[in-house]
């Protein structure tokens, strides 16, 4: 995914390229995110998404392919909700009001995440005699087999001869946990924990252990804080 960010002033500019970096570290996306201002000029080459802000400047900047094969996905922003009537035009892939809210951000990236299916990473394993590639993203749990390990992604099972502690050696730590001897979860599909599970967005409830129980809470808990939050200049976010 290659981005390009207005905003109405450099602090919220750099707040919400900071949110999109984080996102495309949290799904796996290899991303380059650039700030960018209308007195540049034209908006740089290869874009595949570009995030607007209504309250500096309502027109769309001049180069921007408009109905052209190609045209990157247009994500809009304002300080006042009804921006989004006068957006329905521009047919915008989403309108954010400002400051905008992590959960929001992940709700609409996450329903677009098709348009930069290509460079999503992705973990190969040997499944039948046959490499397969598995898109991080979509790869919502893993459990120890008998045989190896059974991959459990958004619509099918993968079983391979691969050990789960091998495995999990290949998978990032920030993205993927450990919850119990034989199970690890995608923290970004971590909706919920009780006490003896971790429910995904699936709706799949992966087993959690007594040991590894405070550690998952807590990966769980900052997780759900930084959802929660709004974006604000400088870092911070509220909740």
């Amino acid at each position: 995914m290659r981005a390009a960010v207005h905003m109405s002033s450099e602090a919220e500019s750099a707040a919400l390229c900071r949110a999109l970096r984080l996102w495309a570290e949290m799904v796996c996306l290899r991303a380059e995110v650039l700030p960018w201002d209308p007195g540049q000029g034209e908006l740089p080459g290869d874009l595949s998404a570009l995030f607007w802000d209504m309250d500096g400047a309502p027109a769309l900047p001049p180069g921007y392919p408009r109905g052209a094969d190609g045209q990157p996905l247009l994500f809009l922003c304002a300080s006042d909700s009804r921006a989004a009537i006068e957006s329905y035009a521009l047919h915008p892939a989403g309108f954010f009001k400002k400051p905008v809210r992590m959960a929001d951000l992940r709700q609409t990236l996450s329903r677009c995440i098709g348009a930069w299916w290509d460079d999503l990473e992705r973990v190969e394993v040997l499944c039948g005699g046959l490499r397969r590639q598995i898109p991080l993203y979509d790869l919502l749990w893993v459990e120890s087999s008998q045989h190896g390990s059974l991959l459990h992604t958004s619509w099918e099972q993968i079983q391979t001869r691969e050990p789960l502690r091998d495995l999990e050696a290949r998978l990032p730590e920030k993205s993927f946990l450990r919850c119990q001897r034989s199970f690890l979860v995608s923290l970004y599909h971590t909706r919920d924990i009780s006490q003896t599970s971790i429910g995904l967005s699936n709706g799949d409830q992966v087993p959690v252990g007594r040991r590894a129980r405070a550690s998952v809470l807590e990966a769980c808990r900052e997780l759900q804080q930084l959802w929660g939050g709004a974006l604000l200049p400088g870092g911070l976010r509220e909740g």
